[in-house]
């Protein structure tokens, strides 16, 4: 169970380095192309570095991996904030970038391996209100102590590093030769259909449309809120509200497993995310949009879970989750400048909600297609 710290650990530590990076390229007048290649290297590392992993993880190296990572990625952090030219913190967070794909690939690997067989829908429960929760400190505290200044912030990198390498160092690991949930085929519960491995491409593209959906109302809502004149600490709170329903749900999916492998709990899941942009597009006031995106949270959870899960539970586990993480940062470029495009070719900023629900529901129908037309194959 401690172990989980350290995703929640790391989590809030990558976002609050993102925040600071990025909100003192805004204080120091970088261009935009400048902030582009910071924000842009960042996601394309991550994706590169998520395919890479994925062939390499092992049993035996996951530990080391995991180590490694940690060490690395707190140093990059504490270089990114520390660094005063652009190229070498340019060179700094896209190596926490690597870091980054290598923690999370590799602590999913560790999770599975550390699992007993039945146990992997209670591992990834875990995993999601735990990296979850600590998006949702990220978002919230970030502001607060960016003012504390970069000698603070990078102490308290430090002290999320050396929290997450003792609770590792710590955790006394399975012995190598016991059955863990990585090499066992887990069924959801006694109601839900037999696993499924098509439900692995299903995966990749539900975890595609959850960052297509959240990566571009993360980062043009603040924007859109502060031309309204709204504070930045109301603006903040559906943001901090999405992740923590986000967290609730995702724990709630060890109960619920037996939605797993079903296809009405997709298209109920996508179908009711689409009507809440719709609503968010047609009528954009703040009340309505802090309620949408609130309770957006609530597909995300769901759609964060069955995606890890379909691929940790079916073929080459660390290769199908090394596609999972490329494919997060695929999303994120995707949405974030498909709408960005939309919105400068109309001169409409809520003409974003209009583009990501049209974005999932033909991605719905391609998830559907599949489930359908594709027959259960051998796993």
């Amino acid at each position: 169970m401690k172990i989980y710290i350290c995703p929640a650990l790391m989590d809030a530590l990558v976002f609050l380095v993102t925040f600071a990076v990025m909100y003192r390229a805004g204080e120091q007048d970088m261009s935009i192309t400048q902030c582009a290649w910071l924000a842009g290297l960042f996601q394309l590392v991550y994706m590169l570095a998520s395919l890479a992993i994925g062939f390499l993880l092992s049993r035996r190296n996951t530990r080391i991996i995991l180590l490694a990572s940690v060490v690395l990625g707190t140093l990059c952090g504490v270089t990114c904030l520390m660094a005063k030219e652009f190229l070498l913190i340019l060179v700094a967070f896209g190596c926490l970038g690597i870091f980054m794909a290598f923690f999370f690939n590799a602590f999913q690997a560790f999770m599975r391996t550390e699992a007993a067989p039945g146990d992997l829908k209670r591992a990834i429960g875990l995993y999601t209100l735990a990296w979850s929760l600590g998006s949702a400190a990220g978002i919230l505290s970030s502001g607060f102590f960016y003012q504390l200044g970069f000698t603070v912030l990078s102490a308290l990198i430090m002290l999320g590093g050396g929290v997450m390498l003792v609770v590792l160092f710590m955790h006394k690991p399975r012995p190598a030769e016991a059955s863990s949930a990585d090499e066992h085929v887990e069924r959801g519960s006694e109601k839900a259909p037999p696993v499924d491995p098509i439900y692995v491409w299903i995966g990749w593209l539900m975890i595609f449309m959850a960052m297509f959906v959240q990566r571009p109302i993360h980062s043009f809502f603040p924007a859109i809120s502060a031309k309204a004149g709204v504070s930045a600490f109301v603006t903040g709170l559906p943001l901090f509200l999405q992740m923590a329903v986000q967290a609730v749900v995702g724990l709630a999916m060890i109960r619920w497993c037996h939605l797993l492998y079903r296809r009405t709990p997709l298209g109920l899941a996508h179908g009711g995310a689409a009507v809440l942009l719709l609503v968010m597009w047609r009528w954009p006031t703040l009340p309505v949009c802090f309620l949408g995106i609130s309770l957006l949270g609530a597909y995300a959870g769901f759609i964060y879970f069955c995606s890890v899960y379909y691929s940790s539970n079916s073929g080459r586990r660390s290769l199908n989750i090394g596609v999972n993480e490329f494919l997060v940062g695929l999303g994120s470029v995707a949405g974030l400048f498909i709408s960005e495009w939309v919105m400068q070719r109309t001169g409409n900023d809520t003409n974003m909600y209009l583009v990501i629900a049209v974005a999932l529901l033909i991605s719905l129908a391609a998830q559907l297609a599949i489930a359908s037309r594709f027959r259960r194959a051998a796993v």
